[in-house]
């Protein structure tokens, strides 16, 4: 943990930061490459800041707030059951993912655009991987023999791993229209600043939840959470994407050059979970 005093520090600077990345925005008072530096730097502080910001606050907050969750059975409940609340995330995860399915689905049919078609497939598969865990969990409750839980978990953990397989090849096409500059979105205004604060405070609270849920033993908590890695990882994707529909002018083989780098990394990271996936179940299935 940072001391007081650089924390503060640190706040200033990504104040500074921030204000000469819009100032950039706004004005273009600053070289190409001395704007990306000062994106990047708000970028970078902007997180840091943000974690520390949590971290302080999150103490204050559940002191007023737990007593008020503690009197209610069902709020208590979810907040000291951490597989109940993890598979909650997973249905309410499972209905954002249907809708946007939809609706990447439509766009493309009007549109006659296969970025949307992609879009559409994406958000399809992820929304299949949480229908079939909160089924199977469903399906879990009545189990009371340990191993026979742990067989259908690996069973989950095996089928999804496998989704992710397909998903990293739906990416891999998403990609190679980003490079035809077939694909990408737009943020009206300043949308595009919540949109970025709201990227990023998912694909660190996705990254934590990865780790933590791995000391728990169980494969259909770490499937779960690893679907919630994806998604925010690929967010990042269509974030970059926007960005640089908004503030990249004329940049095309440097913006070619990022979406692919990105997308390839995008793929291999979901392509590599789901091949450890596998090879981890064949392992479990020997050994038993």
């Amino acid at each position: 943990m940072l001391r007081l005093r650089y924390q503060i520090l640190l706040y200033v600077v990504t104040i500074i930061c921030m204000i000469l990345a819009l100032l950039n925005t706004a004005f273009a008072c600053f070289a190409y490459l001395v704007g990306i530096t000062f994106y990047v730097l708000a970028a970078i502080t902007l997180i840091a800041s943000c974690y520390y910001v949590t971290i302080y606050t999150k103490k204050d907050i559940i002191e007023i707030i737990k007593p008020a969750i503690a009197a209610n059975p069902y709020t208590n409940k979810v907040t000291t059951d951490y597989r109940l609340r993890t598979i909650l995330f997973a249905g309410s995860g499972m209905v954002s993912n249907l809708i946007f399915a939809v609706f990447n689905g439509v766009i493309g049919i009007i549109s006659h655009s296969a970025w949307f078609g992609t879009l559409s497939a994406y958000y399809l598969l992820l929304s299949i991987m949480r229908i079939g865990i909160v089924r199977q969990e469903r399906k879990l409750a009545v189990i009371n023999e340990k191993q026979e839980r742990i067989r259908r978990e690996l069973f989950v953990y095996r089928r999804n791993s496998v989704l992710f397989v397909f998903m990293a090849i739906v990416l891999a096409g998403a990609v190679i229209l980003l490079l035809n500059s077939q694909g990408g979105k737009n943020y009206p205004g300043i949308t595009i600043y919540a949109v970025a604060t709201y990227t990023f405070y998912k694909i660190i609270m996705s990254t934590i939840q990865v780790i933590k849920v791995g000391r728990r033993k169980s494969p259909i908590l770490s499937i779960t959470r690893r679907i919630g890695y994806i998604d925010a990882c690929v967010s990042i994707l269509t974030l970059q994407t926007a960005m640089f529909a908004s503030f990249a002018n004329g940049e095309e083989e440097f913006i070619k050059l990022m979406n692919g780098i990105t997308g390839v990394a995008l793929c291999m990271i979901v392509l590599g979970l789901g091949i450890q996936g596998i090879c981890f179940t064949n392992r479990r299935r020997n050994k038993s």
